[in-house]
């Protein structure tokens, strides 16, 4: 199970870089620190502020974790005055950290999304299943008890009826060429 919090940062002339790396950021008494689970960004937007210059090219450039090295590239490119204040992302980090870097412009460029924390009950799914397990085990024990103590009173029925008169009743015969 997973939480989710709404995300997001400006990137501006006075802040021209940021860090998301919840691992290593953040307030001790935040919940959202306390368990050290896996963390994931999605960011869906960015919008660029509206006192941003007619004709002033604006790029965010990010760096993040990729398959085998770090990767580094342009995302977001917007251009004020164009009436095309904002664009529709799909990016997903699911390692920190994660640096976004205004290296065109001076911006703002506002960059929304969604961070989302494991809570750390996946393993308490897993205990589950392995009860559930344990049960299921011990439910098939119990029918082969039950199984075997069936097996073991026809044994005994058999026993009794052979013991009593040594042999099976004899059916009579019936001669059919009497009819």
């Amino acid at each position: 199970m997973t939480e989710d919090y709404f995300w997001g940062v400006t990137l501006d002339k006075t802040k021209t870089t940021e860090v998301w790396d919840p691992d290593v950021k953040g307030d001790a008494n935040d919940s959202a620190h306390v368990f050290r689970g896996e963390h994931t960004l999605l960011v869906k937007q960015a919008v660029l502020g509206p006192e941003v210059p007619d004709d002033e090219v604006n790029v965010i450039e990010v760096e993040a974790m990729g398959y085998k090295s770090d990767i580094k590239f342009p995302v977001v490119v917007l251009k004020g005055g164009t009436g095309h204040s904002q664009c529709v992302l799909d990016l997903l980090f699911p390692d920190p950290p994660v640096t976004f870097k205004l290296v065109k412009g001076n911006g703002p460029i506002h960059l929304l999304g969604n961070h989302s924390v494991g809570t750390g009950e996946g393993m308490a799914d897993e205990e589950d299943d392995d009860e559930i397990d344990e049960e299921f085990e011990e439910e098939e024990e119990e029918i082969e008890e039950d199984k075997n103590s069936v097996d073991e009173k026809k044994r005994k029925i058999a026993a009794n009826s052979n013991s009593k008169g040594g042999k099976a009743p004899k059916r009579p015969k019936i001669d059919s060429e009497t009819n």
